[in-house]
């Protein structure tokens, strides 16, 4: 007899989160014109790229000029700043705190000889399910993502479903934060029932090779190491460091370097407005305007000052970057003996399987790609930390290459 019961808990803005709304949308337009900026700056001053439209650069120039020119006579400055970095942790809150955690679904599994009954509560209503176990055909591993406004969609952990037949469909049992711990979930239920356990959503090679597009692809960041007695797969620091940091940069430490040089651009263009159109606006004239034409002189004009807040943003800045990035630099190693497989990293117990129970190599696609090394009878190894989807689809093509064609 099986008895499977668990609570699944979805995700819905609290009172906290409802606060919180605006100040995360002002921030995300605050951020959309960064960049917005920063590409328009990108195609006209260095790929020398003419505007699709030049009614929309004079307006952002006028915009901007304007928003320099108030913010000088008011004094203001120094308050817009402020405001750039009271935003800067809004969706850390918001994803942090802004969130309940309300029962979603209580479910309830029995069985009696070859009849599965099905039990599911909900804040809606009822479900109940009677079928034969010889329509189950799989037990389902997949990724818990849901939306979440304004954050958009996000992961909220691994979703344990029973795959059935007919009816056909799938139907939600548990929710587990890791995949290791909706394996575990997963596994005992799967032998239970005698189906297979599966990973939904998941590629191998021959899938991935007919949806990556055509072209030369990246250079390689896995190197392939055969020994005597082992093939080792070694991951290349100089290989993807460079690319991913500036990855991570322009994710993490963008908003605080467009901070620190808006306040100089802020202070030095709007004092020149000032000096310019401060008579006509009724305003003393300014004695005097220091403007240096020389090369040095136009770059400071966008390069921080070094004052205090000023290099304390900019180190802020290249910290978020190193931060974001170091799990993405640092080296793994996959070591393939005669019997078994293993992962090591530095700083973290080494992860093994036997060979024979090697289901094969998978992927995960998405924002944080994962390759997964899929196991029925032992929690999988999975290789996360990666660059993207490139590098996933690179190791992916080179362990299925030592490992062989998967075996299920």
């Amino acid at each position: 007899m099986i008895a499977f019961h668990a609570t699944v808990r979805g995700a819905r803005r609290n009172g906290l989160g409802l606060l919180l709304t605006p100040l995360v949308l002002l921030r995300r337009v605050v951020q959309g014109l960064a960049l917005a900026l920063e590409r328009m700056i990108w195609r006209e001053l260095i790929e020398d790229e003419a505007p699709a439209n030049p009614l929309v650069s004079l307006l952002a120039f006028l915009l901007f000029s304007g928003l320099c020119l108030l913010a000088s006579l008011q004094g203001a400055v120094a308050y817009v700043i402020a405001l750039l970095l009271f935003l800067l942790p809004m969706e850390w809150l918001m994803a942090s705190f802004g969130y309940a955690a309300p029962v979603q679904r209580r479910v309830l599994l029995q069985s009696w000889g070859e009849r599965i009954r099905l039990f599911a509560d909900t804040p809606g209503g009822s479900e109940r399910l009677e079928l034969d176990r010889a329509a189950i055909t799989a037990v389902r591993i997949r990724r818990a993502n849901l939306e979440l406004p304004p954050l958009g969609e996000r992961p909220l952990g691994w979703d344990l479903c029973l795959a059935v037949a007919d009816p056909a469909g799938e139907h939600l049992l548990a929710r587990a934060p890791s995949l290791s711990g909706a394996w575990q979930q997963a596994h005992a239920l799967a032998a239970d029932l005698g189906v297979p356990l599966q990973l939904a959503g998941a590629l191998n090679a021959r899938q991935l090779a007919g949806a990556r597009p055509g072209g030369p692809q990246p250079d390689d960041v896995w190197r392939l190491e055969a020994g005597a007695s082992a093939t080792r797969l070694v991951r290349s620091r100089r290989g993807v460091g460079a690319a991913q940091w500036w990855r991570s940069f322009a994710e993490q430490g963008s908003y605080l370097l467009f901070v620190a040089v808006l306040n100089t651009v802020m202070v030095k263009y709007g004092g020149f407005l000032v000096w310019m159109f401060g008579p006509r606006l009724g305003l003393s004239e300014p004695t005097t305007l220091v403007l240096d034409l020389s090369l040095p002189g136009l770059l400071s004009l966008a390069l921080p000052e070094w004052t205090v807040i000023q290099t304390l943003l900019v180190v802020a800045a290249l910290g978020a970057a190193g931060i974001g990035s170091y799990r993405q630099w640092s080296p793994q190693e996959l070591c393939l003996t005669d019997d078994q497989l293993s992962l090591r990293r530095p700083g973290q117990p080494s992860r093994s399987l036997p060979l024979r129970l090697i289901t094969g190599a998978l992927l995960l696609p998405g924002p944080t790609p994962r390759v997964i090394l899929w196991s029925e009878r032992r929690p999988p190894i999975v290789v996360d930390g990666l660059s993207g989807e490139p590098e996933a689809a690179e190791l992916l093509e080179k362990l299925e290459s030592v490992l062989g064609p998967p075996q299920g």
